[in-house]
């Protein structure tokens, strides 16, 4: 564990340092062989760290800058807590440097901090702007366009000519964009001033927002993660005033049409995340239904589209029960926007609910009809009303359905097919198999090893000339088809030894010849096999050694 702080960037180590020495990190615990523990960011985040003896093995983290396979702040926090928990694992040197920055600052006599920090200042640029900003005599209206200037420079610094900030650049720039949404947060937190650090952090995401960035290692997540932590930050201390502007701002990023995805995506997460109660879902209803509206004045009739308007829809729905709306109301509703398969199968569940059975059975069958080039859903309902038919005792209508599902839909497999046989005559269900067995079906095999049709089962899979198939089907068909599977296995790899090219597919053969041995002739078979490819491809050396190791 020592070496633990090289698997972080330096910009992420100290990130998570602050975030445990902020005291972060709880419910921090060993478990075998990892450490698990909640840090508290935007959200909770649940952190493992996965170890090997005294070795990080692995780590995970459900934070969105984690789910590319990044090293997070999240990480590197549980880690500073178990430094600290397992004292015996530092040496002294170690203990100064875990120091938490608040424990030093402790540690600093009062008659020495202000020279210390004069000195710190005067060495560091960035750091004397910030304490300017935050504690200088410059009016507000000065500070919020000194930011919008250092807002501006950050791109210029990494973008080339054409606006395109590459894979190189991109972690840097979104580390600068995150670290100065967090210290514009608090500087403007520090001046009283809520709403501006907000909206200054809606145009950090814009300013991201408007360059072409290869961020393939999931830079997008930095900064709205920061921008979440602003938001979260903003609304602990706001009254009701200051929230329900902050909502309008994120309702009109959200309608705009001039908005960039990134910025109306955050946008409408926060709407639905940090805003609760009557007041809030009210207007949230009536933004839904403005963007219900648009998209239906839009006359856009692809699947992205129809996907959003089935999103809104069961939004609305959701908004309207907790506003507890009548039952008359969402009853309404769902009956207006039934085309739409997930208010369909919502519809169907309340059917169901109360108990009306030739309701849900009607809508299913619609359903079908309705949605007849989406098998996939038209499965869905087709099951459905199997249940259905089984519940009620309609044996006619679920085999019909059965037999739709199984050769009209091609769905199913062998549970359906035995929960047709189960509801059958005998005679009906000769029927159907062989009708099955007739055509192009996936699961021919395992309905004939199914229904023990051996001699069909061995001519069928011999025919078929893989070994994946002979091995899956060798248990079933090598005491009684000894002969036909050995010579199966021996065509087969006579094709495959023509092919072989590296020592994985050799070493694959030589395990075929020593399985050719447990068949009944199998050794003389196995051993003039070796001996013809020895004769044929003596220069594949590689293959010359497996044989031999292999001892045929």
């Amino acid at each position: 564990m020592k070496s633990w702080k090289n698997w972080f960037q330096p910009h992420i180590l100290e990130r998570g340092r602050a975030c445990f020495a902020e005291g972060r990190v709880a419910d921090l615990e060993r478990t075998g062989d990892s450490y698990t523990a909640t840090v508290e960011g935007t959200a909770e985040y649940k952190v493992e760290i996965l170890l090997d003896g005294d070795s990080i093995e692995d780590m995970i983290c459900d934070c969105p800058y984690a789910e590319n396979g990044n090293a997070c702040k999240h990480m590197a926090a549980v880690l500073f807590a178990v430094a600290t928990t397992e004292p015996y694992r530092r040496n002294d040197t170690e203990k100064k440097e875990r120091l938490t920055p608040a424990g030093l600052v402790e540690k600093i006599p009062d008659s020495q901090l202000r020279p210390l920090l004069t000195e710190l200042i005067s060495a560091d640029e960035k750091l004397y702007r910030a304490l300017l900003l935050r504690y200088g005599e410059m009016a507000l209206e000065e500070c919020t366009k000194t930011l919008k200037k250092e807002l501006t420079s950050i791109g210029k610094r990494y973008a080339d000519r054409d606006g395109y900030i590459d894979y190189y650049h991109a972690g840097d720039f979104a580390e600068a964009i995150a670290d100065y949404i967090q210290r514009q947060t608090e500087t403007l937190l520090a001046r009283k001033a809520p709403l501006l650090a907000f909206q200054g952090g809606i145009d950090a995401l814009r300013e991201y927002s408007n360059y072409s960035i290869d961020d393939s290692d999931g830079e997008y997540g930095l900064i709205t993660e920061a921008l979440n932590t602003t938001c979260i930050d903003v609304l602990a201390d706001a009254d009701e005033t200051v929230a329900e502007k902050i909502f309008d701002i994120l309702a009109d990023c959200v309608k705009s049409d001039r908005e960039d995805w990134f910025v109306q995506d955050f946008a409408m997460q926060m709407v639905f995340s940090r805003f609760a109660g009557k007041y809030f879902d009210e207007k949230k209803l009536a933004l839904v239904d403005e963007q219900i509206v648009a998209l239906t004045l839009s006359s856009k009739k692809d699947y992205s589209s129809e996907y959003e308007m089935k999103r809104l829809l069961m939004r609305r729905f959701d908004l309207m029960k907790q506003l507890s709306r009548p039952k008359e109301e969402l009853d309404a509703f769902l009956e207006q926007h039934t085309k739409y398969s997930d208010i369909r199968k919502l519809r169907v569940q309340q059917a169901l609910e109360d108990e009306k059975i030739d309701e849900a059975t009607h809508l299913l069958e619609e359903g079908k009809a309705a949605d007849h080039d989406k098998r996939g859903l038209v499965a869905e309902y087709s099951k459905w009303l199997m249940d259905l038919y089984e519940r009620q005792g309609q044996r006619d209508k679920l085999i019909a359905e059965l037999e739709y599902h199984i050769f009209t839909l091609s769905s199913g497999g062998m549970e359906m097919l035995n929960r047709l046989k189960n509801v059958c005559a005998p005679a009906q269900w000769i029927e159907y198999r062989e009708r099955y067995l007739s055509g192009r079906s996936y699961h021919k095999l395992e309905l004939l090893e199914s229904e023990g049709l051996w001699e069909r089962l061995v001519e069928a899979v011999t025919a078929v000339e893989r070994l994946s198939i002979l091995d899956r089907y060798e248990a079933a068909l090598k005491k009684k088809y000894p002969d036909r599977m050995l010579e199966a296995y021996v065509g087969i790899l006579t094709k495959e030894a023509a092919t072989a090219s590296n020592r994985k597919h050799y070493q694959e053969l030589a395990h075929y010849l020593k399985k050719l041995r447990s068949y009944p002739g199998g050794t003389e078979r196995a051993a003039r096999l070796a001996e013809d490819w020895r004769t044929q491809y003596s220069r594949r050396r590689a293959m010359m050694e497996e044989l031999r190791n292999a001892g045929v």
